[in-house]
């Protein structure tokens, strides 16, 4: 997989798919519109790509559900892309994200490493998760978390739009 930068990804987040920015994207990583599938949930408005091999996890939703607008066919699109996951090591494929990551992480970091990187640029972290198992920092009008597996490190990192209220 040719790995978009994190500057690309960063740009793309919240772009929809008919911009310049998530054209690079899909470039970058081999895909087109068609590519992507309707969410895992069967919920309307929202659309997934993954590669689990590649640990890699697009996530977007239909820019109606994003922006008000006057009148707008839900699953008609254009699909914004709302978040990027990147996956540590995963049983199941035998691997994990291997493209760059926001402020240099990486998967083999203890959490408190990764406190004291994120934090020296974005402050203290929010936590949150059923047992305090995420760390999450807004970064301009995104929002990097990096959720714990306990004893095996972190989960996976994402970086998107806020979650919602």
């Amino acid at each position: 997989m040719n790995h978009p930068t994190v500057e690309e990804f960063i740009a793309a987040i919240g772009r929809d798919s008919e911009s310049k920015e998530l054209e690079t994207i899909f470039s970058r990583i081999g895909i087109q519109l068609q590519n992507l599938d309707d969410y895992r949930l069967g919920v309307s408005g929202h659309r997934i790509w993954a590669d689990d091999a590649a640990g890699l996890q697009l996530e977007f939703k239909d820019a109606g559900l994003v922006s008000e607008t006057a009148y707008h066919d839900i699953d008609d699109g254009p699909w914004m892309l709302t978040d990027v996951i990147f996956w540590g090591w995963r049983n199941d494929t035998g691997t994990q994200y291997e493209g760059p990551m926001p402020f240099g992480l990486n998967f083999l970091m203890s959490r408190d490493q990764i406190r004291s990187d994120a934090s020296a640029d974005l402050g203290a972290p929010m936590v949150f998760g059923l047992s305090g198992n995420v760390d999450a920092w807004m970064l301009g009008k995104l929002e990097l978390a990096v959720d714990y597996d306990g004893e095996r490190g972190v989960r996976c990192v994402s970086l998107g739009l806020p979650q919602e209220e």
